[in-house]
C-alpha cells in the first residue's frame, strides 16, 4: 500500500482551497525550505521531492508551499495501522515507511479472488476512515507488490501474477528496490535498461559486477523474491523528534509554545506504543547552526503531557536563550529509559492526584484532529 502524495494529499483534504491546485509540503511560500512531497498537480509542472522550494516555484509559480506538520501525519498513520489490524493479523503487517506498508494476505486469503476482495475492503475502509486514497499493488512477492503499487497512481489497484508479469518487465531498471543512479549507470554498461533486461541477463555477469547484490537484483527482477514481513523484535530504547521551523523564533512565548507542542507530540508517541519515559533531553539549534542541549530526569516514569512540559520549561532555563540577533531554527527532543505503561496514572477516579485520561483524549484527536482538545497548563 502506497499512500498517494501522502503529506500533500492530507493538506488538500484539510483545506478546500488547496484542492486541485499544485501543493508542496516542507517549506514556506517565501521560497525557503525543501520539498518533502508534492501533489500530483505540482508534479505535472516538474516539482520533485528534494528540490528547494525556491527552485520549485521557478518551475511552478502558482505552487502553494505549506510547512510539514509531522504530528498530524503520524496520527493518521497510527489510525490507519490500527484499522489494518481489523483485516489482517498484526504479525502480517510491516510498516515500511511513513506512507508505505506491506500486508501479507495469505492468512486471510487462499487465492487471488479472495485477496482482491480483502485488498478492496482495505482500500474502501481507508477512504471511509480518513478520506484518503491509496494505491495498492497485489502480487505473490514483496518486490512485485511494491512495483505494482506504482503502476496506476493515484488511487490505483494493480494485480501482478505469474501470467502478466510483463507489466513489471517493461519498467525502467531503476524502479527496482535498491537500484539508484550509480548502479543504474553500471547496469546501462551491461546493456540492461529495463527490469525485463535484468531478469534475462547473465546471472554470472551480474554477480561478477555487483557481488551478492547482483544475485539479489536478478532474483527480484524475475519475481523470485522470498523475503517475508519484517517485524521489529527488539523494543525501542529511545524516541526522538526534531522540528525545523519555517520562521525562526526568539520570543519567550514562541519558544515555550514550540517546546510544548513537541512535548505533546513525543508523549503521544509514547502512549501510542504503550510506554513511559524517565529521561529527557532538549536541544536548540540556532540560525548560525550552533546548538545547545541539556538533559533532565523525570521524578518517575510517565507519558503525561504536563509533567514533560514542566520539565522542559526547567531545562530551557539551562540553555542558551534565543535572541532577536540569534534566533532558534530547530528544536529537538529525545526520551529514553523506557518501560511499559501500566496505566496506573492515566485515569484513577479515587486517587487524590487525579490524572487526565490521555488515551481517551488521543482517540478524540485521531478522529477530529489535534486541535479538538488540549490539556491546560500553567506557564
Amino acid at each position: 500500500m502506497d499512500f498517494d502524495a501522502f503529506y500533500a494529499q492530507v493538506e488538500q483534504r484539510d483545506n478546500p482551497n488547496y484542492r486541485g491546485k499544485p501543493v508542496s509540503v516542507g517549506g514556506a511560500d517565501n521560497g525557503r525550505g525543501i520539498v518533502m512531497t508534492a501533489s500530483y498537480e505540482a508534479r505535472a509542472k516538474g516539482v520533485e521531492t528534494g528540490m528547494s522550494v525556491y527552485e520549485a516555484k521557478k518551475l511552478c509559480p502558482e505552487l502553494i508551499s505549506v510547512p510539514c506538520y509531522g504530528p498530524k501525519y503520524e496520527a493518521i498513520v497510527l489510525n490507519l495501522m490500527k484499522m489494518l489490524k481489523e483485516h489482517v493479523p498484526d504479525e502480517s503487517i510491516e510498516q515500511y515507511s511513513v506512507d508505505e506498508c506491506f500486508a501479507d494476505l495469505s492468512p486471510v486469503a487462499k487465492d487471488y479472488d479472495t485477496a482482491i476482495q480483502v485488498a478492496t475492503d482495505i482500500k474502501n475502509h481507508i477512504r471511509e476512515l480518513e478520506n484518503l486514497t491509496v494505491s495498492i499493488g497485489l502480487s505473490y512477492n514483496k518486490s512485485y507488490a511494491k512495483l505494482a503499487s506504482k503502476l496506476e497512481k493515484p488511487n490505483g489497484f494493480t494485480v501482478i501474477t505469474q501470467e502478466n508479469k510483463e507489466k513489471i518487465y517493461k519498467l525502467p531498471v531503476n524502479k527496482l528496490w535498491g537500484i539508484g543512479r550509480r548502479i543504474q549507470r553500471r547496469m546501462w554498461g551491461l546493456n540492461i535498461n529495463s527490469i525485463g533486461d535484468l531478469a534475462n541477463a547473465n546471472p554470472g555477469a551480474l554477480k561478477k559486477e555487483f557481488g551478492i547484490n547482483g544475485t539479489v537484483f536478478y532474483k527480484m527482477a524475475r519475481g523470485e523474491d522470498t523475503s517475508e514481513i519484517c517485524r521489529r523484535e527488539k523494543p525501542e530504547k529511545s524516541l526522538s523528534h526534531n522540528h525545523t521551523l519555517t520562521v525562526p523564533v526568539y520570543k519567550e512565548f514562541e519558544v515555550l509554545e514550540e517546546v510544548r507542542r513537541m512535548g505533546e507530540y513525543i508523549c503521544r508517541k509514547l502512549r501510542a506504543r504503550q510506554i513511559t519515559s524517565k529521561m529527557v533531553s532538549l536541544t536548540i539549534r540556532f540560525e548560525d547552526l550552533s546548538y545547545d542541549s541539556v538533559k533532565g530526569e523525570i521524578v518517575k516514569h510517565t507519558n503525561d503531557d504536563r509533567v514533560i512540559y514542566n520539565l522542559l520549561k526547567q531545562l530551557l532555563t539551562k540553555l542558551e536563550q534565543p535572541s532577536v540577533h540569534r534566533k532558534a531554527r530547530m528544536f529537538g527532543l529525545s526520551v529514553w529509559e523506557l518501560r511499559p505503561d501500566i496505566h496506573r496514572e492515566n485515569l484513577s477516579l479515587f486517587d487524590e492526584d487525579l490524572k487526565n485520561p490521555f488515551y481517551a483524549l488521543d482517540k478524540l484527536k485521531e478522529k477530529y484532529g489535534d486541535s479538538i482538545v488540549r490539556i491546560g497548563v500553567t506557564n
